[in-house]
């Protein structure tokens, strides 16, 4: 490909445009009925293709007497198979998934429920959830097959709710076709190299799990084996399914990395997003788990990935941005007046595509501050683009901090400090001030027991403009995140005005 002069790239579809995720199960069960496709590990079950479609379908019917046809089905489950069958199951019947954080405060679980309009759910032994029948064993739904619905690729197939690190979580439009496209760019763009065994502690009711991870794998036709996140268990479960991808989020990897991993001759690709992840993560990651790093960055809006890098890109792609867009995306960096921004310059992240979703449930005003007239996403971050079509994202549009009439991107001050030896990750906000607008204030997670601020600071002032050095320290013991692995930093900038 020539090099890029400006920073607009299309990635054409490759995968099925108009598939639904039954026919990607059905299609596993034809190419290899007898192949694992999903593994429990804390139980030790596996389900072959064809025991996963039997099963599958068996729950369908169940749902069908259960809600109803084209009804909407909350369920609140903790990592396992009954996430991954009740999806398939909802999908097979033709109604619609809405997944629920198990962590959801009681209040949050009522908005996702009356937004959904959801009339029953599936749910954890002792989920509080008021207003639905709740069944807390998938299994009781199981019934004699009957005749399945005919399910359009445009059907609605989830409602998933964004993180909500600011105001209440919007309800995001899924399509079937999207959910298969993106799950099949996914696989394609991991490509033979993560093998057949996937392992995803990743949360089976965000897109990462439950599109990347339960799509993507049945796409792969790879066993699929999901558990809670626990560094331990995980790095068990490494070994002992001997695992050929894991994808997880930056700060669990760390969070191994810290447990110490043992030796994993199957494992060849990790796969990771929800952050801007440095060269020097990507090496120690690397270096401790003896695989290849890809990364993506998505959104729910982009049903999990838009961008991404591949394990067999060059060092330069996978240590210094997150890839190119996936097949069936299109990427512009844009000015503030919509024009493309020439290669290198910064602009706002806008994509396009049919496998995106089309707006947010019952928000039409919502949908329309953040899709354009002619459908590009407007992602609210930061990003540049090199000559080759690799993007790096720098930062969000709202994070971006001011002081003093000059503008600090977060990310670059992040990384920055993440390059000392003494600090595993960095977040940066800014502090209301009277005198400078705002004060940069960094949050920092020491390697070890601790971290001397001033020995930073001096860190920072040898590497960045004076103004970009942080004037505010706060070392913790972590960082607040969402259940996609994205830093809270909403909440840090309250916790940096109080301090």
């Amino acid at each position: 490909m020539p090099a890029l002069v400006t920073s607009e790239l299309r990635a054409p579809a490759t995968g099925p445009a108009d598939g639904v995720l039954g026919d990607v199960l059905r299609r596993a069960v034809e190419l290899g009925p007898d192949d694992v496709l999903l593994s429990t590990p804390a139980t030790g079950e596996v389900w072959t293709a064809a025991q996963l479609l039997a099963d599958a379908t068996s729950l369908a019917a169940g749902l069908l007497a259960a809600a109803g046809p084209g009804a909407r089905v909350a369920t609140c489950l903790t990592n396992g198979a009954a996430p991954v069958l009740v999806q398939l199951g909802v999908a097979l019947a033709g109604q619609t998934l809405v997944p629920v954080n198990p962590r959801s405060r009681p209040a949050e679980v009522e908005h996702a429920l009356t937004l959904s309009g959801a009339v029953l759910a599936v749910a954890d032994p002792g989920t509080a959830m008021s207003g639905v029948p709740v069944v807390t064993d998938w299994r009781s739904l199981l019934a004699d097959p009957v005749e399945l619905p005919v399910v359009a690729p445009d059907a609605l197939a989830q409602v998933q709710f964004t993180s909500g690190t600011t105001g209440r979580a919007k309800g995001v439009r899924i399509s079937h076709a999207g959910m298969v496209a993106t799950g099949a760019a996914f696989a394609e763009r991991l490509g033979p190299a993560a093998g057949r065994v996937w392992c995803n502690p990743m949360p089976l009711f965000h897109t990462a799990g439950n599109v990347l991870g339960v799509v993507g794998a049945l796409w792969a036709r790879a066993d699929h084996v999901v558990l809670p996140f626990a560094p331990g268990p995980v790095l068990e479960a490494l070994a002992s399914s001997r695992v050929s991808m894991l994808s997880a989020a930056p700060t669990l990897l760390d969070l191994m990395v810290a447990e110490g991993v043992p030796d994993l001759p199957d494992l060849r690709v990790l796969f990771t997003g929800g952050m801007t992840v440095t060269p020097g993560f990507v090496d120690r990651v690397e270096g401790a788990f003896g695989a290849r790093l890809a990364t993506t960055f998505g959104m729910t809006e982009t049903c999990g990935s838009a961008l991404m890098s591949g394990p067999d890109d060059p060092d330069e792609v996978r240590r210094g941005t997150v890839g190119g867009p996936i097949a069936g995306t299109e990427v512009r960096i844009a000015a503030p007046d919509g024009s493309v921004v020439p290669v290198g310059e910064a602009g706002e992240l806008w994509v396009r595509g049919a496998r995106l979703t089309d707006g947010y449930l019952d928000d039409p005003a919502a949908t329309a501050a953040a899709i354009d007239a002619e459908g590009w996403l407007h992602t609210g971050d930061l990003a540049t683009m090199s000559a080759a079509g690799g993007c790096q994202v720098v930062g969000r549009l709202k994070d971006m901090v001011k002081t003093g009439g000059e503008n600090v991107s977060p990310v670059e001050v992040e990384e920055t400090l993440v390059e000392h030896p003494g600090v595993a990750r960095a977040a940066v906000v800014g502090r209301p001030d009277e005198r400078w607008g705002e004060l940069v204030v960094a949050f920092v997670v020491p390697t070890g027991s601790d971290v001397d601020p001033a020995e930073l600071e001096a860190w920072c002032r040898e590497r960045l403009s004076p103004f970009k050095v942080p004037r505010r320290w706060h070392v913790v013991d972590d960082l607040p995140m969402t259940p996609s692995g994205k830093v809270q930093r909403a909440l840090l900038r309250t916790t940096a005005a109080e301090r």
